[in-house]
């Protein structure tokens, strides 16, 4: 009897917690959440220096650590640029500057004229071996790969067979990706984990695998980048994330099948579809509580929200139509028919024109949300599946050719002929060769505003194309990888109002720094001076450092061409490093190769001759210099961090004819 009481008193108390969990994941309060927010540390007035054209003033507004940051770790901080019309004070407006940042040698006097444009040229070279302490025009290329892996690639480095900068393994096949507008990290969904994947763009390692729902698929951020949005496939539930904790808030019950987000009301409320269920739902971003259902029936695929409609719209598929949805009264307002199997639903960026693919044949349609019409039926496509936009175009991935499709958007409202249509050959393979099509963007907008990057999948590279351009203007190499999607991680200088411009900055070191100014349109050459204080004394560079390099061979003695010669050299941790294990062959990089273009060069592999001494064998094909570079990317250092060595090569005296050997 006793045991049978315990037995219910159990079964109860479950039911009792069973109820309380059901409630806290979809009504009770979401878990508060505190932001640190950034701290600016005291800054000094600005620097100004006038030039006939442009009056130039440049400030460094340091943010102190927020509580909790690791030892070492440095100051983050935003440099701005201000620009005007020395004349008149007027703001220079959409201007293009480029800024670079180096601290000063103790006891160097500040570069002269000269110097200056010499040491703006070397930057612009892209030499691993002559970069600024920070670049405030740098991006990078993120390639979501078949093979488990996200490449870093940085295209302005001056080698042409090899700008890879980090590989990021991943433990699984990722099904989407997103990025958050502060871009510190890249969160990926991994189904067959029932994870999202949390990679840190500083370092470029996975920092968390976060467990949701099963089988994750499609992420959205929303606009505030506060919250990331989980369609979690396999279970008919949403989960929502912080983006700055990575904690799960909430999981919202929603419906089965695949799962499409939307954002209304200047980023208020949420919306996400099902393609299993009859209905779409709104949820408050702010309280994270579900507000509402329209009824609209099975089988709605994407959905996306019109500001100048201020309606939303969603592609049925198995009726072949377009829903738009009036999201104050809730209700479906009006119906476009579309031809069939319609697949992807986008708006362009002025949300007055809606884009709806067709994957399974030779149309794109165009609806005018202005007066909720289908305006255009566009032929001549082949298979797409995929499009992003610039100011000026839509770009449409073909999966059963190798053209990518530009549709000019200022010609969608010219009442007499049809729109422009520029179809663009994107190297040699169709993208159906490739193993596998993601459903991320395999197309990136450039940050200049006019080109893209495009990732060939099947032809395992990325072609970069400036619009105006009947081809693409500069390929990448993705090193045997299919690129399934790309991204675009931008941390160049960016207009936030009339003639201002910033850049984030990471600085490791108190001291003056110079600052590099150039400006092409007028032509301005400029240097600045800044003195950085207040980064604490374990942030910097010296004592960063995680590993001592030297060399144990003589690199003024010259090597002869097409012979392999070993060199060796040292490696160990510094003192004060977080990892003070001996470092092994397995971890160590080696470039050689030949400035400033780099187009020869080899990885030779290295070898334990005994703890912390390493060797490698370095034949090159011909005299000259060459530069030998060693990194440790999984202790901090990556290829160019620590000290590189000059090498030299000339022919041997038996290789050189009789009259340059005795001359006379």
């Amino acid at each position: 009897m006793r045991k049978h009481s315990l037995f219910i008193a159990g079964a109860v108390l479950a039911a009792i917690l069973g109820t309380a969990q059901w409630q806290s994941r979809h009504r009770g309060a979401p878990p508060v959440i505190t932001r640190p927010e950034p701290v600016d540390l005291p800054a000094a007035p600005a620097v100004k220096v006038t030039r006939p054209e442009v009056a130039v003033s440049f400030d460094l507004r340091l943010h102190a650590r927020i509580p909790g940051a690791e030892r070492g770790t440095p100051l983050e901080g935003t440099a701005r640029f201000v620009l005007e019309n020395p004349r008149t004070g007027a703001p220079l407006s959409k201007a293009r500057p480029l800024g670079w940042m180096t601290r000063r040698a103790r006891g160097q006097s500040a570069p002269d004229e000269a110097t200056c444009k010499e040491r703006i040229q070397t930057y612009l070279g892209g030499l691993l071996s002559a970069r600024a302490d920070a670049n405030f025009n740098s991006y990078l290329f993120l390639t979501l790969n078949h093979d488990q892996t996200v490449s870093v690639i940085d295209p302005q480095i001056a080698l042409d067979r090899t700008k890879l900068q980090n590989l990021v393994s991943l433990g699984g096949e990722p099904a989407d990706w997103a990025l958050p507008p502060d871009r510190k990290a890249l969160f990926l969904s991994i189904p067959v984990h029932g994870t999202v994947s949390v990679v840190d763009l500083r370092r470029f390692v996975v920092v968390r695998n976060v467990p949701v729902g099963k089988k994750p698929g499609r992420l959205a951020v929303s606009p505030d980048g506060r919250t990331l949005w989980v369609a979690n496939e396999g279970d008919g539930t949403v989960s929502i994330l912080d983006t700055a904790s990575y904690q799960v808030l909430r999981t919202l019950e929603v419906g089965g099948g695949g799962h499409a987000f939307a954002f209304s009301d200047n980023g208020r409320t949420a919306w996400v579809s099902s393609s299993e269920g009859e209905a779409l739902v709104s949820v408050d971003l702010a309280s994270l509580q579900e507000t509402g259902r329209v009824e609209v029936g099975r089988g709605v695929g994407d959905i996306a929200y019109s500001e100048v409609a201020k309606a939303l719209y969603a592609v049925r598929e198995p009726t072949h139509e377009a829903l738009v949805v009036d999201t104050t009264r809730r209700e479906v307002a009006r119906r476009i028919s579309l031809s069939p199997s319609p697949g992807m639903l986008r708006f362009d960026p002025s949300g007055r024109w809606a884009f709806v693919l067709y994957p399974h044949g030779d149309r794109v349609e165009v609806l005018d949300a202005a007066s909720s019409v289908l305006a255009h039926s566009l032929t001549g496509f082949s298979a797409p599946d995929q499009l992003v936009f610039t100011d000026a175009y839509a770009y449409v991935r073909n999966t059963e050719d190798a053209r990518v499709s530009l549709i000019e958007l200022a010609s969608l409202a010219k009442k007499e002929g049809e729109p422009s249509i520029v179809h663009v050959v994107m190297g040699q393979k169709r993208p159906l060769e490739a193993r596998s099509l993601g459903r991320s963007a395999p197309i990136a907008p450039m940050p200049e505003g006019n080109g893209v990057i495009v990732a060939g999948t099947a032809d395992r590279a990325l072609f970069l194309y400036s619009e105006g351009m009947m081809a693409p203007r500069g390929t990448h190499l993705n090193y045997g990888r299919e690129p399934k999607a790309v991204l675009v991680l931008d941390r160049s200088l960016h207009e936030v109002e009339p003639g201002v411009f910033t850049a984030e900055a990471v600085v490791r070191e108190n001291g003056v720094h110079d600052v590099y100014f150039l400006l092409e349109d007028p032509r301005t050459i400029a240097c600045l001076e800044w003195d950085v204080r207040g980064v604490p004394e374990d942030a910097s560079t010296v004592r960063k450092q995680p590993l001592a390099l030297t060399a144990d061979f003589d690199a003024g003695a010259p090597l002869t061409p097409r012979v392999s010669t070993p060199l060796r050299f040292r490696l160990a941790p510094l003192p004060d490093a977080k990892d003070p294990r001996p470092v092994s062959p397995e971890e160590v990089q080696v470039l050689v190769f030949r400035p400033p273009s780099g187009q020869w060069l080899e990885r030779p592999v290295p070898r334990r001759v005994e703890e912390g001494l390493f060797e490698v064998d370095v034949s090159v094909p011909e005299p000259g210099q060459y530069q030998f570079l060693v990194g440790v990317e999984g202790r901090g250092a990556p290829l160019g961090t620590l000290p590189h060595f000059t090498l030299r090569a000339q022919p041997s005296l038996a290789a050189l004819p009789p009259s340059e050997v005795h001359p006379r």
